[in-house]
Order: structure tokens, then sequence, then C-alpha cells
């Protein structure tokens, strides 16, 4: 077994969340998971995205080369792409030492942008850890909706009675 088959819980989430919801609520307590799993992951990736995109584009503002022509500057902070692509223009413009600056520049800000966000998914993620050890409960208590009653045995008797 390996380390990271035993951090994974045998039991899916979805699973274990419509073991607690009423057979009756069963459409409901699905699409409520699907929602929130869905508005979760793109407020993450919204929240974390733009951590991300700041810190890249003021580490990338404070690390450029001062001379560097104003296109080259604005392309650079469209995305790290966008600076690799801009400083193998300056390349066969022949500036390597621009060209080296940009790349440079745009490498230290996008690692540095990315271990912040790295770490703020690490925190967030082990906030929700936390809170679900509390606040969840160890076992889920079946409601009543998830009773089942016998069904009535018809015997020739009871038949004839409720004739």
């Amino acid at each position: 077994a390996s380390v990271a088959g035993a951090l994974v819980s045998p039991i899916p989430v979805p699973s274990t969340t419509m073991g607690v919801v009423p057979r009756a609520k069963a459409g409901v307590g699905s699409a409520v998971n699907d929602a929130t799993r869905l508005v979760g992951g793109t407020l993450g990736v919204a929240v974390i995205g733009s951590v991300y995109a700041s810190l890249y584009a003021s580490r990338l503002t404070a690390a450029l080369p001062a001379r560097l022509p104003p296109g080259a500057v604005r392309s650079a902070h469209g995305s790290v792409g966008a600076a690799l692509t801009a400083a193998g223009q300056l390349t066969h413009a022949g500036h390597p030492a621009l060209a080296s600056g940009i790349r440079d520049a745009a490498d230290s800000a996008f690692f540095a942008g990315f271990h912040v966000a790295n770490y703020l998914a690490a925190g967030i993620a082990a906030a929700g850890a936390v809170m679900a050890l509390a606040l969840l409960p160890d076992h889920p208590i079946a409601g009543r909706d998830d009773t089942t009653e016998a069904p009535a045995r018809v015997t020739p008797s009871s038949a004839a009675a409720h004739r």
C-alpha cells in the first residue's frame, strides 16, 4: 500500500453524503452535493488564481529590467508564456541581455506566486479538514423518513375481514 493510498478515504464523499439523506430526498441530496462541489471548485480557482495573478504581476513589475520596450512589458504582464515569447523575440532582435532579464523576472514572479498559491490552497484544505473533524458527527443518524415498515401480510382471514 502506498502513502497516497493510505491518505485516501475508502468511502467517496458523495456516498457518505448520500448515506445521510433519506431515500425520499435522494434527488435533493444529490443536487445539493453537486452544487456545493461546483461552487467550491469555482470559488477555489477564482480566489487562488486571483492571489497568484496579483503576486505574479507585482513581482514581475519589480523584477523587470528598466530599459525594456513598452510592448515587451505589456506582453510580460499578460502571462508567463507571453513573457517567454517576448524574451524570445528580444533574443532574435539581438538583445540577449534584455531577454535574459525578462526570462529571469518571469520565472521568479511565476514561482513566487505559485508557492504562495499552493500554501494558500493547503491552508484552506487543512482548515476544511479541521472543520469537518470538529463539526461532522462520527456516525450519521438515520432520519425518521428512512425507517421502513414491514409490509403487511395478507392472509385469507385478514382479506375476509377487510371485505
